[in-house]
């Protein structure tokens, strides 16, 4: 776009500015005319008279012919030769194959000219009044039939249909060859100038004047656009229709305005619902709508208005919550503190037997004769007159109802506000809560679809799908603009539609039980808001009816501004992909040079690191939500998903070649799959040429070769000595290990029997000492099982070390009334373990075990073996009351595994995980029991390999 500033360059997200400053092939920054060629080059017309080209990225400074006169460029064009035509203030033509002039004959005076290109290539000139064409280089005016309408022409554009669209004499009309074929009559306008004039692809004509845009429709009816309802500023400069449909409109000073079809009305009340959020909707036998306000009464649709239908007519609460119309023309009211009321011809009766719905309703579901009603105490069945509150005496959390549903198989599912999910079949009430699978226990609408499925809607929790007894959720994270769901409808095409707190949205039932079954990772959305004529993002939730389809089709969403209407049959998807382009590189924070939108290969100088690559997606219809997808091929094997991001990050390429290939797609989910493609070769240094690194390896074989003999005979002999050491040492622990077996062991066995039979005497006091020799014995006896067991070189295998904590488990833990469940491969590695990893690796979790037996009040405990390539893990977890390492509140996956207590038994297992190279990770929330996990390396060939991340 042109301005007074430079030439804007704008993809629906930002602008990009060319003047003077940063375009050296500008005279200057005034633009006054653009016009793109069938080769798609961007002709610019300044107001200094020079032109400008922008030809495949690269701008250049025209040289005009000689006989030029000069003065502002105000229409640029081609004839259907393809010939370029300049136009200037004073209404000369020039041609840029030759130097000849052609002034105007087609009309007196100086005016304003302008030029406009035919359907079929013709070009047309309007001045002072007067219409000719272009043709062979020469101007004729364009008289049919002698009609004096076509003087006074003000402005032209070509008709969609044929002809042209004519304005002048105050009038409105189109023309053929022969005269006019189509007129609208007198002009609103007047006689003021009209500044722009186009016809849209859809066969809508717009007028741009100072006093604002008028849009006309095909059958003559027109309305008015200024900066009272749409526009920025009522004086439009000019006009144009993008490739997508949507209008564009420059205005004098306040800037571009964007104009698209409008896919959602807003129902407004005479009193505009007295200021207050729209609530409940419901549909009524009259083929209307009952309306609910918060705070504004109950109102009636009647298809052209609404208007109020609850004042002084025995409705004593105006907060409706809920509405229903049953099928015996009967009209349910539920209110914030009244409780319900029931319409019998003109008036409203309160429902006064009805069991604890006083304090207010909150959803209403008619049942063949019965009505369900939500109340804050639970579910209330309401039949033959009589109410009973199906809930009561489930011992339900947080019973607050506010929506109800009945499946194909006559369960009857309710919601609600921080209670979760509840269910009523065969008499029977269970509830679900997040515990159970929710995604949140604030739930505010249902939908059983067809297939089983029951489709659920939460607050900030997204959606789920309870199918087969399982919830699988979808939310913001798989494409949803919102995660609160206020209702669900389905539109009989295949697509569920919800309002929500970001807008009113449409998505596939079957790309949502994709997502839902784990086949894809996302959802496409469409997406309705302010830009579609929504009033405001949020829609109104937490009570039914929420949202209702009326017979022909069309569906209602309450909001906090007003009833929203979406007719689904209307909704037209977006068939165009969006075009991608590479714009700007830089490196290091430095932008590296190129052609200005013709970014196609580039080198990288050696040295550099990091590298940003921005790049965009044209679709103007809704650019906020275009997605992308890019790969670095040399780098990166698959596609990255980087959703709406338009700018690509890496932090070091290695010299070398690559490409980096972007793709983008539209709103609608059609993808551009071509994309844009950018060849990058990063320059390597000296030292990183193939050239030296063969040089190198060559000179370092040779002194390898050198030195080979020296330390060869160096490392046998090392090897040897160590060979020897080792020999020794394991000689020496043998001994260890059978002396203190032989007689220590020994000694202690028979301490241990003589205790034993001490206890039979029948002195209280040398029973009592005996008891204490005893288990003093036992555990010295257990002690120095373990020791010979920890220094013996027989046991120095992983097999060895997983079998005794296995048993030692069993017997500790039996010993105190816990379970014990082993969860160990069945084949394990013939890993080599030093008697240092063995014996603190047994120690801590010797204390592990003896902390769920203090402590835990555990019942089973659970024992795995995770092999991976470097090492093991090994977890034990308990079903104990927990408790909460890091304080109360904190997120367990940000705990400072060093600071967990001030105790001794836990940072003794960090220390002996610490003193081996390993790792303790210790997880735990109160009543959900304690996960303690010990990560130890093993193999040395894989020391560098990293640690497994803890869940």
């Amino acid at each position: 776009m042109g301005t007074y500033n430079g030439l804007a360059r704008f993809d629906g997200v930002r602008f990009t500015i060319f003047d003077t400053a940063n375009t050296p092939e500008f005279h200057d920054s005034r633009i006054m005319s653009l016009f793109e060629d069938a080769k798609g080059t961007l002709w610019i017309g300044h107001e200094t008279g020079s032109l400008t080209k922008l030809e495949h990225g690269k701008f250049t400074d025209v040289r005009l012919p000689g006989a030029w006169p000069g003065g502002p460029v105000l229409g640029i064009g081609t004839d259907k030769d393809g010939v370029l035509w300049l136009l200037n203030y004073t209404g000369t033509l020039c041609s840029m194959n030759s130097d000849k002039l052609y002034a105007t004959n087609i009309g007196p005076g100086l005016g304003v000219p302008s030029l406009a290109e035919g359907n079929d290539g013709s070009l047309w000139v309007v001045r002072n009044g007067l219409l000719g064409a272009l043709r062979k280089g020469k101007l004729e005016p364009w008289l049919p039939g002698g009609q004096r309408d076509v003087r006074d022409v003000q402005r032209i554009c070509a008709s969609q249909s044929g002809g042209l669209w004519l304005t002048g004499n105050a009038r409105v009309a189109k023309w053929s060859g022969t005269g006019p074929v189509q007129d609208f009559g007198p002009a609103p306008w007047g006689w003021d100038y009209v500044e722009a004039l186009s016809e849209t692809k859809s066969g809508d004509l717009f007028v741009g004047t100072e006093d604002g845009l008028y849009l006309w429709a095909p059958d003559g009816s027109y309305r008015l656009f200024n900066r009272q309802n749409i526009l920025s500023h009522n004086w439009v400069c000019c006009l144009t229709e993008d490739r997508e449909g949507d209008v564009w409109v420059g205005t004098g000073s306040g800037g571009l305005d964007e104009l698209r079809p409008r896919t959602v009305e807003m129902v407004s009340a005479p009193d505009d619902w007295q200021n207050r959020a729209v609530l409940p909707v419901t549909t009524n036998s009259a083929g209307g709508l009952w309306i609910g306000t918060e705070g504004g009464g109950l109102y009636e649709y009647n298809g052209r208005e609404a208007l109020p239908a609850s004042r002084t007519n025995g409705l004593a609460n105006e907060f409706i919550w809920s509405s229903l119309e049953d099928q015996e023309g009967n009209l349910w009211v539920g209110t914030w503190v009244n409780g319900l009321f029931m319409r019998r011809e003109d008036s409203f009766e309160p429902i006064t037997n009805a069991v604890k719905i006083s304090e207010g309703t909150r959803a209403l579901f008619e049942d063949g004769e019965t009505m369900w009603i939500g109340t804050p105490d639970g579910l209330v069945r309401y039949s033959n007159g009589e109410a009973t509150n199906v809930t009561a005496n489930a011992g339900l959390v947080l019973p607050d109802v506010r929506t109800i549903a009945k499946d194909a198989d006559g369960t009857i599912w309710f919601g609600m506000a921080g209670g979760g999910l509840g269910r009523l079949k065969d008499g029977k009430i269970t509830q679900f809560l997040e515990q159970d699978g929710l995604p949140n226990n604030f739930v505010w609408s249902l939908f059983p679809d067809d297939d089983g499925a029951l489709w659920i809607g939460t607050f900030d929790g997204g959606l789920c799908r309870l199918k087969d007894g399982k919830f699988s959720i979808i939310s913001t994270e798989q494409g949803l603009p919102s995660d609160v769901i206020c209702h669900i409808a389905d539109d009989g095409r295949g697509n569920f539609w919800m309002s929500s707190y970001g807008g009113i949205f449409r998505v596939s039932k079957a790309e949502l039980n994709a997502c839902a079954d784990g086949t894809n990772a996302t959802v496409n959305c469409l997406v309705f808001d302010e830009g579609n004529g929504l009033a405001t993002l949020e829609c109104s939730g937490g009570f039914q009816p929420s949202g209702c389809r009326t017979s022909d089709g069309r569906l209602w969403f309450p909001t906090i501004k007003g009833l929203a209407v979406i007719d689904p049959s209307k909704i037209k998807p977006n068939p165009y992909p969006p075009p991608v382009l590479i714009e700007e590189v830089t490196v290091d924070d430095q932008t590296m040079k190129h052609e200005p939108g013709n970014l196609v290969q580039m080198q990288i100088p050696p040295g550099k690191h990091r590298l940003e690559i921005r790049y965009t997606g044209l679709s103007l219809v809704s650019p906020e939500r275009v997605r992308f997808k890019y790969r670095m091929e040399g780098l990166e094997p698959n596609w990255e998903n980087v959703g709406t991001r338009r700018v690509a990050y890496y932090t070091y390429l290695k010299p070398g070649n690559y490409q980096f290939h972007v793709i983008a797609c539209s709103n609608d989910g059609v993808w551009n799959e071509t994309g844009a493609t950018l060849r990058l070769t990063v320059i390597p240094w000296f030292w990183q040429t193939w050239w030296f690194i063969t040089s190198a390896i060559l000179a370092g074989m040779l002194a390898v070769g050198v030195g080979v003999r020296n330390v060869t005979k160096r490392r046998l002999r090392k090897r040897m000595e160590h060979l020897e050491q080792q020999r020794a040492l394991e000689k020496e622990r043998a001994r260890i290990a059978k002396d203190i077996h032989d007689d220590l062991g020994a000694s202690l066995t028979r301490i241990m029997l003589l205790s034993q039979s001490g206890r039979m005497e029948d002195a209280k006091y040398s029973e009592v000492q005996m008891e204490r020799i005893y288990s003093t014995a036992r555990d010295l006896t257990r002690a120095m099982d373990e020791i010979v067991w920890a220094v013996s070189p027989q046991h120095d295998t992983f097999d060895s070390l997983v079998s005794y904590i296995g048993k030692y488990a069993q017997d500790f833990l039996s010993a105190a009334g816990i379970r014990c469940r082993l969860d160990l491969p069945m084949q394990l590695p013939a890993w080599p373990l030093t008697a240092e990893v063995r014996h603190n690796l047994f120690l801590a979790v010797k204390e592990a075990l003896n902390n769920v037996t203090k402590h835990s009040d555990a019942t089973e405990v659970h024992i795995s073996l995770e092999l991976f390539e470097s090492g093991f893990s090994l977890q034990i977890e308990d079903d104990g009351k927990g408790f909460d390492p890091g304080g109360p509140g904190t997120d367990p996956s940000t705990i400072n595994q060093a600071r967990v207590l001030t105790g001794h038994g836990l940072p003794n297992m960090l220390k002996r995980m610490e003193e081996i190279g390993g790792k303790c990770h210790i997880q735990g929330m109160p009543s959900k029991g304690t996960k303690v996990r010990f990560i130890v390396r093993i193999k040395s060939s894989a020391k560098n390999a990293p640690m497994p991340t803890v869940q």
